[in-house]
């Protein structure tokens, strides 16, 4: 049996409803899509509005640094380093992670009286080459974004002054305990040296200066003092040459025309030899009277010898029996002056004796202070050496606590959180804009898998 043929109009036909099909399920899948895309844009838009506030804030950049000088007390210097001398760190990436942690939030929410999940992270931004950051906040209302800016910076300073305290507390903690080991050294030197100078003599350096300048004065006088008793003893010896007597026997001269016996036979003696004299010349020597005035004048020199050896001895009565000092007044003055320089020659001989018993005493006792001087001097050496680390670790942890923004430089705010006049989403021209390009872009691709067969047979047969 034969097949009969298929008319052409038939197929003409079937292939038209498929084409119809096919478009028609083009157009409703466009459709689907123009109506998801413009569901998503209605959806986007009645989001409840968000505002963004924005505010920035900066570090100094230059450090500075000042020193003066107190009379009699010392230098003192102060130097705030700039945050950005050092390149092992930038205080502005510090600062962004700060801004963002969990704490500096917390803080935060708390002043805005929320919880740390409702609030949106802000959004921290760095420029190259300044020292500003910018930072951006989210609210849902002007009015929430300004406050959650403010907080959010005071939340930041107050995590940065806790930062502070605690690099202060730590640091000066760790100075403190060096600062005690320094100063238990400082009192056991200043103790070493009270116990050294309760069992030494030595109590200061200076006393071996004051007994050396002391030695100094004594040999100086004793110099001065060997001087005069030469120059006195010169005196003495040529005084006595030329009056041919000693000074022992001036001071016995002087004994014997003090006592009236002795001026009493001295005056008898005169008075017999003048007699004798005037008889003598009037008489022969063999006369009465002559010789009865010499047998006188030989007792009264007898008696006057006697006298003189009594007070004097018979070597000293020998010589000054019959010497009268009152009849030479020039005499008397000269042995007054031999027993005067005398006596004074016999002090400053004491008195070089005596300095020189002082010199022999103070040079012992400066053999002492100089072996106490040494251990003295090591000592202090030890306690100035103990006391300049006490004093420079004292001035370190001073010096510390003026330097408050070393590891975290001092924040300023450059601008005030700002007041947004206009949400920041949903945007309606963006919303707008981004759905049209979607649409045009599904349109675009529908139409490109409709006419598929249509655009393959014209690109191989360009080929």
């Amino acid at each position: 049996m034969n097949t009969l043929p298929v008319p052409v109009t038939s197929r003409d036909q079937f292939r038209r409803a498929v084409w119809r099909m096919r478009s028609f399920r083009y157009v409703w899948v466009t459709l689907l899509a123009m109506v998801a895309i413009a569901g998503m844009v209605v959806l986007y838009l009645s989001r409840p509005p968000v505002f963004a506030s924005a505010l920035s804030v900066v570090l100094p950049g230059s450090g500075s640094s000042s020193s003066f000088n107190i009379e009699n007390v010392g230098t003192a210097s102060q130097s705030t380093r700039t945050p950005f001398s050092s390149m092992a760190f930038n205080p502005l990436v510090n600062y962004k992670e700060i801004f963002k942690s969990r704490e500096v939030l917390n803080s935060a929410a708390d002043r805005l009286g929320t919880s740390y999940e409702a609030l949106n992270s802000p959004r921290v931004e760095l420029r190259e080459r300044t020292s500003i950051i910018y930072l951006h906040v989210d609210g849902g209302s002007p009015e929430r974004a300004q406050e959650y800016g403010w907080a959010l910076y005071d939340a930041f300073q107050e995590a940065l002054d806790k930062l502070r305290e605690d690099e202060m507390f730590r640091r000066d903690n760790s100075i403190r305990s060096a600062l005690d080991q320094y100063r238990n050294r400082l009192n056991q030197t200043r103790n070493a040296i009270v116990e050294f100078q309760q069992r030494s003599l030595l109590v200061s350096q200076q006393q071996v200066a004051q007994l050396m300048n002391t030695i100094t004065l004594v040999n100086e006088k004793k110099m001065t003092a060997q001087s005069s008793a030469r120059n006195t003893e010169d005196f003495v010896r040529q005084l006595g040459l030329d009056l041919g007597i000693s000074p022992a026997l001036a001071g016995q001269a002087f004994r014997l025309q003090s006592d009236p016996e002795f001026r009493g036979y001295l005056k008898a003696l005169d008075a017999s030899a003048m007699k004798v004299a005037e008889y003598s010349s009037l008489w022969g020597g063999n006369h009465p009277k002559v010789v009865s005035q010499n047998l006188r004048y030989e007792g009264a020199k007898q008696s006057l010898k006697l006298r003189s050896a009594k007070l004097v001895g018979s070597q000293a009565a020998d010589i000054l029996h019959s010497m009268d000092l009152q009849a030479s007044i020039h005499r008397a003055e000269l042995f007054a002056s031999l027993m005067d320089n005398y006596a004074r020659l016999q002090g400053v001989e004491a008195e070089i004796n005596e300095m020189d018993i002082i010199e022999a005493k103070l040079k012992d006792q400066l053999k002492v202070f100089t072996r106490e001087s040494a251990e003295l001097e090591r000592l202090e050496r030890e306690h100035q050496l103990a006391e300049a680390v006490f004093t420079s670790a004292a001035a370190k942890l001073e010096a510390g606590k003026s330097d408050i923004f070393a590891s975290y430089p001092a924040v300023q705010l450059l601008s005030v959180p700002s007041k947004p006049a206009s949400p920041k989403s949903p945007n309606t021209a963006i919303a707008v804009a981004v759905g049209v390009m979607a649409m045009i872009f599904v349109i675009f691709g529908l139409f490109t898998a409709w006419h598929r067969q249509y655009l393959i047979g014209l690109l191989l047969k360009n080929s």
